[in-house]
C-alpha cells in the first residue's frame, strides 16, 4: 500500500490566561491507502482536533500535513474547500443533514457544490448497500436516528472520496444501531477502496482496526493494545 496521509511535527496551541495549552503536541503520523485506523482518547485529549487538522478543517500552529502528496496548508481556503469536497468524506456525531432537502438531495450535496454531475448508478449502489434505497424521497425529520446516520454515511461515500473521516459516528446511537453504523462504514470503505479514519472513545470500535492510535494530552501512541 502507498501513503495517503502524512503529518509531520504537528502542534496546535491555545493561549489561555494561565499560559499556552497544547491540544496537539508534536504528532507525527503516516496512514496508508485503504486502511482502517482508529484514534481513541478521553474527552478533551485532542483526538477531534487531530482529525480536524488531518482533514484540513483546522490549521495547526506548527507542522505540515500531506494528503495524496499535496500539502494541505499551502492551499488557499477556496482550494482547500474544493480539495476536501473531492478527496474527503465526513461523518460526524451530528448528522448535519439539511432539513429542507430530501434524502437524495442531501446525499448529492457535495457534488452539487462542486458542480459535478452525480454518478447516479453509483449513488444507487451506495444507498442499496446502506439499506436506504427506499427512503430517497423522504426528509430527515421522517427518519430515525439510525436512518439519518446512514444518509450521512451515503453522503460521505457518494462523491467517491479517497478518505472517510468519522468523528464519534456512533456517539448518539444505541448499541445495536451503533454497531450497524460502524459495520456499514467499514463495508462501504472496503467496497469502494477508501481509507477510513475513526475518532472515538468507544473501545468496541477498535476491535477490527488495522492500527489503533491512542492520544493523551495531545501526544500520540501507535498501535496500542486494548488493555492499554
Amino acid at each position: 500500500m502507498s501513503v495517503i496521509i502524512e503529518a509531520k511535527d504537528i502542534y496546535k496551541e491555545y493561549r489561555t490566561s494561565s499560559g499556552i495549552v497544547y491540544a496537539i503536541n508534536g504528532v507525527n503520523i503516516v496512514l496508508e491507502k485503504e486502511g482502517f485506523y482508529v484514534i481513541i482518547g478521553k474527552s478533551g485529549s485532542g483526538k477531534s482536533t487531530l482529525l480536524h487538522i488531518l482533514s484540513g478543517l483546522d490549521k495547526p500552529t506548527k507542522g505540515e500535513v500531506f494528503v495524496a502528496g499535496e500539502n494541505l496548508y499551502e492551499k488557499t481556503d477556496e482550494e482547500m474547500s474544493i480539495f476536501r469536497r473531492r478527496e474527503m468524506g465526513f461523518v460526524f456525531q451530528q448528522y448535519n443533514l439539511i432539513e429542507d432537502y430530501d434524502v437524495m438531495t442531501n446525499i448529492c450535496i457535495p457534488m452539487k457544490l462542486d458542480r459535478r454531475k452525480p454518478d447516479m448508478e453509483f449513488v444507487m449502489e451506495v444507498t442499496k448497500i446502506l439499506g436506504i434505497s427506499q427512503k430517497l424521497k423522504k426528509y430527515p425529520a421522517e427518519l430515525s436516528g439510525g436512518e439519518q446516520q446512514r444518509v450521512a454515511i451515503a453522503r460521505s461515500l457518494a462523491a467517491k472520496p479517497r478518505i472517510i473521516f468519522a468523528d464519534e459516528p456512533t456517539g448518539n446511537l444505541d448499541k445495536k444501531t451503533g454497531e450497524e453504523t460502524l459495520a456499514l462504514l467499514k463495508e462501504g470503505a472496503k467496497c469502494f477502496g477508501q481509507t477510513l479514519i475513526v475518532v472515538t472513545h468507544d473501545l468496541e470500535i477498535t476491535k477490527e482496526a488495522d492500527i489503533i492510535y491512542k492520544i493523551e494530552d495531545g501526544k500520540l501512541l501507535e498501535d496500542v493494545s486494548l488493555s492499554e
